[in-house]
């Protein structure tokens, strides 16, 4: 929707919806772009139609982005995070329009040592479940082709690592604020998993704008700008933090769960120096605000049903406003 009101012209390539209600359905985005279905596991489709399109920016989301689906569908994880993306990498050799492109990972691609530190972009790679390591992984295989394919082109290839994002249109599965919202809606119970979980919490607009702000720099200074950045805040707040912040907007109760079955890291946490001194970006939206954007989004949807396309519009210029 951004990029819609820049008067970018924009094409998406996507597998088909993978949840109901689906954001890009919701705001009836199909015919504001050009829609093509396709699966980046497969390179020749992705190759053809990437040379087709013929972009000059390229933004990489694609994903298996779950982590608890990773350890259900290890193999899968694997082949969209990582071959997928170097399907792309090597789509992208064969563009002649290009100028940059811009792969998003995650802020879990770092060797997490259990403890409270903020991750640079310098430390050690890693992951111990499966999306996490693919991500990892990805984000070496963006390095080496950036040094091996790139740099004589003068095409700027950089990756972002977002803290954990929140904001209206997310139905993903097992996922806090998808979680939030069903409770609400459903008048259920909400299961925490991990409560004093710490994680960089950043409201989906303050995520954009960093996107945006690293594009418009890697476009204009491909060898200053290219390689990894992180997008975080500077505030450090738990699972059970974010879901009380909730509980001002939606009518939910919680309880925590006992038994966890599978690895999710304690702390998560980024040092966005490198973004804030190079891009000048900073969060606009501190945590209370964020929570409310993200619940009125969700109490529009289900309550009011305005026209979300407008609702969506009016975030977006309010917080251009800021």
């Amino acid at each position: 929707m951004w990029l819609y009101k820049l008067n970018a012209k924009v094409s998406g390539f996507s597998l088909n919806p993978p949840s109901n209600p689906y954001n890009y359905e919701v705001l009836g985005l199909k015919s504001k772009i050009t829609d093509i279905r396709g699966d980046i596991k497969n390179y020749r489709d992705l190759y053809h139609t990437v040379k087709k399109i013929n972009p000059e920016i390229i933004i990489h989301l694609a994903a298996q982005p779950i982590l608890l689906k990773s350890y259900d569908f290890p193999i899968e994880t694997y082949e969209t995070n990582t071959i997928g993306t170097l399907n792309l990498l090597e789509a992208c050799r064969k563009v002649d329009n290009l100028k940059a492109v811009l792969i998003i990972t995650t802020d879990k691609v770092y060797k997490n040592a259990g403890f409270k530190k903020r991750y640079r972009e310098e430390d050690a790679l890693g992951g111990f479940d499966p999306y996490s390591a693919s991500k990892a992984a990805a984000e070496i295989i963006v390095q080496s082709y950036s040094n091996s394919f790139f740099k004589d082109q003068k095409v700027g290839i950089a990756t972002a690592r977002a803290g954990n994002i929140i904001g209206g249109g997310d139905w993903g599965p097992n996922r806090i604020v998808t979680d939030i919202v069903k409770a609400y809606k459903n008048k259920s119970i909400l299961n925490l998993r991990h409560p004093d979980a710490v994680r960089p919490w950043t409201f989906i607009l303050d995520i954009i704008y960093g996107y945006l702000k690293l594009m418009i720099n890697l476009y204009n200074n491909p060898e200053r700008y290219s390689g990894p950045w992180n997008f975080g805040p500077n505030y450090t707040k738990t699972v059970e933090d974010l879901v009380i912040e909730f509980q001002k907007y939606l009518d939910i109760r919680y309880v925590k769960t006992q038994e966890v079955k599978m690895h999710e890291d304690k702390y998560l946490l980024l040092d966005s120096r490198k973004s804030k001194i190079n891009l000048k970006w900073k969060p606009l939206y501190n945590f209370s605000k964020m929570v409310n954007e993200t619940a009125s989004w969700y109490l529009n949807f289900y309550n009011n049903r305005k026209k979300m396309f407008n609702f969506s519009l009016e975030q977006i210029e309010n917080f251009r406003g800021n």
